[in-house]
């Protein structure tokens, strides 16, 4: 029962993650990328607001979930599925902190109608983090749920 809940930890946790990363990929970055770039970092700086109080926890819950299953795991393929998810999301984590989050914080210190002619679009680099980061998500959950549905 305890590996059953984890398991429903992790595949949550990892689904959120990455639904919520393809949703930024194929509809608010397309949207973004369309804006002038006043708007732009209006919108970005909005945008950031929500977002990253909750997935910083979404993301440590699941792979919390991932290393606890390691070791609770019944059986070596079991475990190795859950160290393999835990090894991805940490994927996520790093290319977050490592990647997405210093252009969050440049952007954040934009200011419109200061961004002068010469201003370095950062939102090709950010898409360049964030599809990376959304590829070690989609295969966290791949594994979480093969391996959740092989619980007992």
């Amino acid at each position: 029962m305890f590996t059953q809940i984890l398991g429903g930890v992790t595949l949550l946790g990892t689904g959120l993650v990455a639904g919520v990363f393809f949703a930024v990929a194929v509809s608010v970055l397309p949207t973004l990328f369309a804006l002038k770039p006043d708007d732009y970092v209006v919108t970005h700086q909005l945008l950031g607001k929500g977002y990253h109080p909750y997935m910083p926890i979404i993301v440590t819950a699941a792979l919390l979930a991932d290393v606890a299953l390691v070791v609770a795991a019944p059986t070596s393929g079991l475990r190795l599925l859950f160290a393999a998810s835990a090894l991805l999301l940490v994927g996520v984590q790093v290319v977050s902190q490592f990647g997405n989050v210093p252009i969050n914080k440049v952007v954040a210190t934009m200011r419109p109608g200061a961004l002068g002619a010469d201003w370095p679009d950062p939102r090709p680099r950010w898409r360049q983090w964030h599809v990376l980061r959304t590829s070690c998500a989609f295969g966290a959950l791949g594994l979480t749920s093969a391996a959740a549905v092989l619980l007992p």
